[in-house]
């Protein structure tokens, strides 16, 4: 594989959705920055680490629930100051979706592709 090759095997879409994310020490508040069905890129205030399995609710703009996933950290990158709030970028594979949240994220991310075209 060459060096810059896209990897990534669900469509991606660019998002500003607030996320909170539990570890198995604390809560990290967040937001996701972009979002596909196999996982996101989050910024968050503090590093969720390696420590074990996440999990994730996601406030979607146009939808009452939140989107509950869990998922396991891939790869952390930390920013001396990346905005005025968020320090750490945190790319998060989705390993299962609570109740009917992998058929909502599917028809969000289809209906904002769907606007774009």
């Amino acid at each position: 594989m060459s060096v810059g090759t896209e990897r990534r095997r669900h469509l991606r879409i660019a998002v500003n959705w607030p996320v909170i994310v539990v570890t198995p020490q604390l809560y990290i508040g967040g937001e996701a920055v972009n979002i596909s069905i196999g996982g996101a890129n989050i910024r968050c205030t503090t590093d969720p680490e390696r420590t074990g399995p996440l999990r994730m609710a996601f406030k979607i703009p146009i939808r009452e629930e939140f989107l509950q996933v869990t998922g396991v950290v891939a790869w952390t990158k930390s920013f001396e100051q990346m905005d005025d709030f968020y320090s750490w970028e945190t790319g998060v594979r989705f390993t299962s979706f609570i109740g009917d949240s992998r058929k909502h994220l599917f028809e969000v991310i289809s209906n904002i592709c769907d606007q774009s075209k």
